[in-house]
């Protein structure tokens, strides 16, 4: 299935842009993912055992410093090199307390457990089946101390199929460049849990030059949180809390769902 519809797949065909990865471009991401909203409820479940916490999909390390500030063990993992140096770079001298790892979410594997594994910022939704997402919960059932916590948010719900409209995504300037950035996504449903995501990035340079546009694709799975359960308990957890938001207010419906999960076995 091609990439690109709509007005993305215009502008690659007709040569006005050219393809990008928005995880690739670490400034570019930075603006793009700026939310901070779930950096206190991602603390508070890590703080409950201290000691070690791993961070899955950790991408620029927009929770690193937060985790670190709480006196953390920290280790973030991501399967983009260009994330993970990015994260050096902001963290600084403090990048020095904590390890940074490339790899995949997936087959990951460390000699030592934790006690608490996040997978933040709904980053299950590139796990597009449930054979992905039972190797992911298996290998965090694996890596976790007894007794230890799992906890994510994800994508809800039920795709609508067909071509939505529109939307603006962020508009705002680079922090270091001033660089102008419009992003415009459109979302295209595929199937009841699976749609793809079209990114479009107008670039305009401070200084005089050619503004630049780009496009990212990518595609996303939805899950119903109950089939997200038995996934899980599949696994060996026990669920402690299936919630609508960072407030822990239970899950009644809604487009995203948080879920904390715990390995009550020895294995």
């Amino acid at each position: 299935m091609a990439e690109f519809f709509g007005f993305a797949e215009e502008l690659l065909n007709k040569g006005r842009a050219t393809v990008d990865n928005t995880y690739a471009v670490a400034g570019l991401y930075d603006l793009v993912v700026q939310a901070q909203e779930d950096a206190e409820f991602y603390v508070e479940i890590a703080t409950r055992l201290g000691g070690r916490v791993l961070d899955l999909a950790c991408g620029s390390g927009r929770l690193l410093q937060p985790l670190l500030e709480a006196g953390l063990e920290v280790v973030g993992l991501d399967l983009s090199p260009e994330m993970l140096e990015r994260a050096r770079q902001k963290l600084g001298a403090r990048g020095e307390m904590l390890e940074l790892v490339h790899g995949d979410m997936r087959t990951f594997s460390f000699p030592e457990p934790f006690n608490t594994i996040l997978i933040p910022y709904c980053s299950l939704m590139y796990m597009h089946s449930d054979e992905e997402r039972l190797a992911v919960f298996n290998r965090c059932y694996q890596q976790l101390s007894p007794g230890g916590y799992l906890a994510f948010d994800f994508l809800a719900g039920q795709v609508e199929v067909g071509e939505a409209l529109p939307s603006l995504a962020l508009q705002g300037m680079h922090p270091f460049t001033e660089d102008v950035l419009i992003s415009v996504v459109q979302i295209k449903g595929l199937t009841p849990d699976l749609r793809l995501l079209n990114q479009i990035n107008y670039i305009f340079p401070k200084d005089p030059g050619q503004p630049r546009i780009t496009l990212h694709s990518s595609k996303e799975a939805i899950v119903c949180p109950q089939h997200m359960i038995d996934l899980l308990k599949q696994s060996g957890f026990s669920i402690e809390g299936i919630y609508n938001n960072y407030t822990r207010q239970t899950y009644d419906g809604g487009e995203e769902c948080l879920i904390v999960a715990q390995k009550t076995g020895e294995g």
